[in-house]
């Protein structure tokens, strides 16, 4: 019994949203598609030949959404789940008048975020640079394409009515066909992507530059040089999935976002996370870093002891990215976008989490008395601040996913079949409880273990409702 849950005879947990074998094929993809891109700076350097740089971010961001949105479609169905909201079989009702007052909603939203681009002065000065060339190319084809989606996804909504059109309706000065949850749900998840696509777009013209110009010549088995590039490339596929995400959210293949978080506090720990609200804090408080790395802590040791923890880190940032990697194009923070139960999250709630803020201690060692042994306990703490945030994170993300069934269902399962369930038993603050108003679905009575007794025997009765797999969605 699990918090009045029977839980403990489930086999596996509820279906995952996505389906982890394939986003590994779009990984596959990903690769194969930043080898040549290798090859070719190989090959032409920096000469007539060589790819300007945002052509080679399209076709690492095309090598990964292609394949997982392809594969979604054809294998998984997406488009034809009912979450997306959209009824395929009916014939399309087009109406003009909506589509264009969704249109206005859509450029009130965008307008606003434009003001919020050009009042704010962290989006001045050059480091956006990158997110303003994308957009000053690509503009005029989003404007064609937002046009064509909503014509031809509004035909077939069930509830066309949507946030859109209600804002669109207040463009038309009746603010009364507002529903003000559904218009602060669409805000919120608009401040999502406004915050987070600028700074991925940036971050991948970075990340990209290092993995397709590292040299690796001189990479030996004396030093760590392959370390350097294989720790750049394991982010790298985390970030070029979590910009899929940002990018790709959309109602036809049901990667739209259901709802964003509603409350502050989640807000106000999410972003201690990112920049420029990290760099702002970690200067001033949590400043756990002592620029001594573990390279310069183990110089000294045998280089297998070198690589051994360096192959420590690798393996936990992997865990963490092939976390990013489960979502397929659905990642992004703040956001309830489907419930992934499959990959790392079969074996525990928060598998970046927990291997990401693991790494750092081996990365930085702060508990090296680098500097004295007073230091290293300063840095300890410090450290152990940062690992708290992100420990209120995870408890912001359960309590807003928990408003979906599936998602209490996957974590009282969890509380009995997770790899880390002991941590639970040991600390019960760890231990997920469902919400009061979740109610769990009934039971019925598990087959008889044994043959019944007489001359005949009566065929076995059916699975019980319980044990069937429901839908994630």
């Amino acid at each position: 019994m699990t918090d009045g849950v029977i839980s403990r005879d489930k086999p596996r947990p509820p279906a995952s949203v996505t389906n982890m074998g394939l986003n590994t094929i779009a990984l596959g993809c990903l690769l194969v598609m930043l080898a040549y891109l290798r090859y070719r700076h190989q090959l032409y350097g920096t000469g007539p030949g060589q790819l300007p740089r945002q052509s080679e971010i399209l076709l690492l961001l095309g090598s990964v959404a292609i394949p997982v949105v392809f594969m979604d479609i054809v294998v998984l169905k997406v488009h034809r789940r009912a979450t997306t909201g959209l009824d395929w079989v009916a014939a399309p009702s087009f109406d003009l008048g909506r589509v264009v007052t969704k249109l206005l909603g859509l450029g009130l939203t965008l307008g606003v975020i434009a003001l919020a681009y050009w009042a704010f002065s962290e989006y001045h000065g050059s480091f956006y640079d990158p997110f303003y060339a994308a957009l000053r190319r690509f503009w005029l084809p989003l404007v064609i394409a937002a046009v064509g989606y909503v014509s031809i996804v509004d035909g077939q909504m069930v509830a066309p009515r949507d946030a859109y059109w209600q804002l669109g309706r207040v463009v038309l000065l009746h603010p009364g066909d507002a529903r003000a949850a559904d218009v602060a749900n669409h805000f919120r998840s608009w401040l999502v992507k406004a915050y987070f696509i600028p700074l991925m777009v940036v971050w991948m013209h970075g990340e990209a530059s290092k993995l397709i110009s590292f040299d690796l010549a001189h990479a030996e088995w004396s030093n760590l040089r392959a370390y350097d590039f294989l720790y750049d490339l394991i982010f790298g596929v985390d970030l070029l999935f979590c910009t899929c995400g940002y990018i790709l959210s959309f109602r036809v293949i049901d990667t739209h976002v259901r709802s964003a978080e509603p409350t502050m506090y989640g807000w106000v720990v999410a972003l201690f996370c990112y920049q420029p609200f990290y760099s702002l804090m970690e200067a001033q408080y949590v400043r756990y870093s002592q620029d001594y790395g573990f390279g310069a802590w183990l110089g000294g040791a045998p280089i297998a002891v070198r690589w051994l923890w360096a192959g420590a880190i690798l393996a936990l940032i992997t865990i963490y990215s092939l976390g990013t990697v489960a979502f397929g194009v659905r990642f992004s923070n703040l956001t309830h976008r489907g419930i992934l139960t499959n990959g790392p999250y079969r074996f525990t709630k928060h598998p970046a989490y927990v291997t990401k803020n693991l790494s750092w201690w081996l990365v930085s060692v702060p508990f090296v008395p680098h500097t004295g042994i007073i230091d290293a306990i300063r840095h300890s703490l410090l450290l152990g601040c940062v690992n708290s945030i992100y420990f209120f994170r995870a408890k912001t993300e359960e309590a807003h996913l928990s408003r979906d069934p599936t998602y209490v269902e996957y974590a009282l399962w969890m509380n009995d079949h997770g790899a880390l369930r002991f941590l639970g038993r040991w600390f019960p603050v760890l231990r997920y409880k469902a919400p009061p108003s979740y109610v769990a679905p009934l039971k019925a009575p598990l087959p008889p273990t044994t043959e019944p007794s007489g001359p005949s025997k009566t065929a076995p009765p059916t699975a019980p409702p319980a044990e069937q797999q429901p839908s994630a969605t």
